[in-house]
C-alpha cells in the first residue's frame, strides 16, 4: 500500500522493509515539506479509524493533544482500541520516545563548558541532519562539532532530580515494595467489565480463573488502570498522600517527598 498515491517509486508504504521507516508522528513540523502525507496511525489501523480518517494527532481544525486523544480512544465506549492487539502497546511505545527525547539534557562540568560551549553554539539544524543521514547510513559522524556535542547529551532529568533531593533530605526512609495481582482482584474484573455487586460480594460467583486470565490478558489499559487505581489507594489511605493536578497534597502526614517507580514486567503497558 502506498499512502502518498505515487506508484512510480518505492516510498511512502506503510509497512516496508527499509532503512528508512515511516515516521510514527502524526503531525507535520511548521514548514514541512511533505504536508499531504498520511497519518500513520490512521493507516496502519484502518479498522480503528474507517477510511484513515482521524488518527492520532491527524490534522483538523481544533488542536488535540497526543496525550489527550489517545486517553479518549482508550476510554472509548466498545472497548476496540484498548482491546486491539497491538494499538495499545504502539502508542504507549511512541509516548515513551516522545517523553525520552523531551527529557533529553546536556550535562557537562565547568571546565568542558569553558572549553566547549561555544563550539557546541555554533551546530547548525544542517549539521544535526548530515549527521541524522550518516547515522542512517551506518557511517561514523565526520562533523566534530556534533560528535562533541553527543558526546554531553544525557537523559539525566529525573535521576538529577533524585539525586538533588537526597542531598537536601537525605536518602529515602523507607522502602516498599506494592506488586497487586490483577488477574484474580474482583476490582480489575470490574474494570475490564465483568458485573460484580462489591457490596454483596460472593467469593464462588463470578468469572471463573480461566475467565478472569482471558479478561485481563485482552485488555492491558484494564491493567494499567488497576494497577494505578491500587497503588494511589494505598499512598491515600496508608500515608495519607493524595495527588491532585500536579500537586502532592499530604496534610498531617508526615512524608517529605515520595517517589514512585514502575517497571515492565511483560504484562502490560505499566
Amino acid at each position: 500500500m502506498n499512502i502518498d498515491g505515487t506508484s512510480e517509486k518505492e516510498g511512502g508504504y506503510a509497512i516496508r522493509h527499509s532503512h528508512q521507516p515511516v515516521s510514527d508522528f502524526g503531525r507535520n513540523q511548521v514548514g514541512g515539506e511533505d504536508l499531504d502525507r498520511k497519518n500513520p496511525l490512521a493507516t496502519t489501523y484502518p479498522k480503528l479509524f474507517p477510511y484513515g480518517v482521524g488518527g492520532i494527532e491527524d490534522t483538523r481544525g481544533k488542536f488535540i493533544g497526543f496525550d489527550e486523544h489517545v486517553r479518549w480512544a482508550l476510554q472509548y465506549h466498545n472497548r476496540r482500541f484498548r482491546t486491539h492487539h497491538s494499538f495499545p502497546f504502539v502508542i504507549f511505545g511512541m509516548e515513551q520516545k516522545c517523553k525520552a527525547l523531551q527529557s533529553a539534557r546536556i550535562q557537562m562540568r565547568r571546565k568542558d563548558f569553558e572549553r566547549n560551549g561555544f563550539i557546541i553554539n555554533s551546530v547548525t539544524v544542517s549539521d544535526l541532519q548530515q549527521a541524522e543521514k550518516e547515522e542512517a547510513e551506518h557511517r561514523p559522524i565526520s562533523n566534530p562539532r556534533v560528535c562533541l556535542l553527543w558526546k554531553h547529551v544525557f537523559a539525566v532529568q529525573y535521576r538529577g532530580f533524585i539525586w538533588g533531593t537526597c542531598l537536601c533530605l537525605r536518602g529515602p526512609s523507607l522502602w516498599m515494595t506494592i506488586n497487586p495481582s490483577d488477574t484474580h482482584d474482583p476490582v480489575a474484573q470490574i474494570f475490564a467489565g465483568e458485573q460484580i455487586n462489591m457490596d454483596d460480594f460472593s467469593p464462588v460467583a463470578g468469572p471463573d480463573s480461566n475467565r478472569r486470565a482471558q479478561n485481563i490478558a485482552r485488555d492491558p489499559f484494564t491493567t494499567a488502570k488497576y494497577f494505578f487505581f491500587i497503588i494511589k489507594a494505598v499512598l491515600s489511605a496508608l500515608f495519607q498522600i493524595e495527588v491532585k493536578g500536579n500537586r502532592n497534597v499530604n496534610p498531617g502526614s508526615g512524608v517529605g517527598l515520595w517517589m514512585c517507580c514502575t517497571h515492565l514486567l511483560g504484562l502490560g503497558p505499566y
